[in-house]
């Protein structure tokens, strides 16, 4: 019997023709998705590591995508999770206890963006011309000047979408545990969960093997041609770990978390309680905000949430990364998808690396399609 046009295998042919359109358009030269839930899963992956200076290498199951920001939920809020699931650390703690801030700051602001720290600061200019502010190498440069940036509003008043909260969020995990966020993200996340190549790739100290040659992101003016470093520059100058972005990853690693993430809040994921996985997927930092704690939601206005109409927006949760990755999650019946490009290469400033929204919409609806009708 033919197949429905919304049939399983369809939509999978659709997601494919959407993920080569997406690489012959120029949005990126590399795209690799995912979606399912408790039960099962489909993936997909199409194009190359780069388009200059030469069309780079076939991309695999195991290439390895610059996360950018879905570092904040892989890494930083997971190991924040599993420490408050440990009762290490509780998400009322200020974070003077181990940090030189603002007294009324705790560890929910943080995770909720509503501290009080600016959209965005460059701090890369400073550490690249070699002043470190007094600390003794990139890596904590980074994090005192974080630390030290004035406070824009009263924690809690409102929140506001910043690198800084996280990367000080980094910086009071890796105190608070006694161990860096790399050590920290490897024992209390990928270790437990089995993500077996997720990791930081260090530019301080001695490199890790990626498990296959990464897509490369900007070709730089300074830096040339990124690739197998991270693309963020504050996290560059910072020697590529921090709490904000660093994350690399190929996506059965991304889907595996995802999948965890749904599944969480009813029964837990690796060394988080399905307690602490409900609280900090329901509950904000600051009021009249979309954030919750680590995690960002879909808009309600139709045509405009980056996770497209058909996602819901009732117990949904995720994420966006500016190199072109996004994860999103329905905890409520378990379903997730992951997105992973490399939309900036080689610039972020070509008007094709906009359109990058347009596929995410896509894809998040045709992953909800097939989630519905079966996998």
């Amino acid at each position: 019997m033919a197949a429905s046009p919304d049939a399983p295998d369809e939509i999978e042919s659709r997601v494919t023709e959407l993920l080569d359109a997406t690489i012959a358009r120029g949005i990126c030269s590399a795209a690799a998705a995912a979606a399912g839930d408790q039960t099962g899963q489909r993936v997909w992956w199409r194009g190359r590591t780069r388009s200059v200076p030469d069309a780079g290498v076939p991309i695999e199951p195991r290439t390895p995508f610059d996360l950018a920001s879905l570092t904040k939920p892989m890494a930083t809020a997971a190991v924040a999770m599993a420490l408050v699931s440990e009762r290490r650390l509780s998400l009322d703690d200020r974070a003077a206890r181990w940090l030189p801030v603002d007294g009324a700051v705790t560890i929910a602001h943080l995770l909720g963006h509503a501290a009080g720290y600016p959209a965005h600061l460059e701090l890369f200019h400073r550490i690249w011309a070699g002043d470190l502010g007094g600390a003794t190498d990139r890596r904590a440069a980074l994090t005192t000047m974080a630390m030290a940036t004035p406070l824009e509003r009263a924690p809690g008043v409102a929140a506001t979408y910043s690198d800084l909260g996280f990367i000080t969020l980094g910086a009071l995990l890796e105190r608070a545990a006694g161990a860096s966020l790399a050590e920290l993200t490897t024992r209390l996340v990928a270790e437990p969960l089995g993500l077996a190549d997720a990791g930081f790739v260090d530019l301080l100290g001695p490199r890790r093997a990626l498990a296959a040659p990464p897509p490369a992101t900007e070709l730089d003016a300074v830096r040339g041609l990124v690739a197998g470093e991270v693309h963020d520059e504050n996290c560059h100058a910072g020697g590529g770990i921090a709490g904000h972005a660093g994350l690399f990853a190929p996506l059965g690693d991304v889907a595996a978390f995802a999948r965890a993430m749904a599944g969480a809040p009813d029964h837990g994921a690796g060394r988080i309680d399905a307690a602490v996985a409900e609280t900090c997927f329901t509950s904000s930092a600051a009021p009249g905000t979309s954030w919750r704690l680590g995690w960002d939601t879909p808009s309600p206005q139709p045509g405009v949430s980056h996770a497209g109409d058909a996602w819901p927006r009732q117990h949904a949760v995720g994420h966006l990364g500016f190199t072109g990755t996004s994860l999103w999650i329905d905890w409520a019946r378990g379903r997730w998808a992951v997105l992973l490009t490399n939309r900036v290469h080689p610039s972020r400033t070509r008007p094709e690396a906009a359109l990058i929204k347009d596929v995410r919409r896509a894809f998040g609806d045709l992953a909800w399609a097939l989630c519905e009708r079966g996998l």
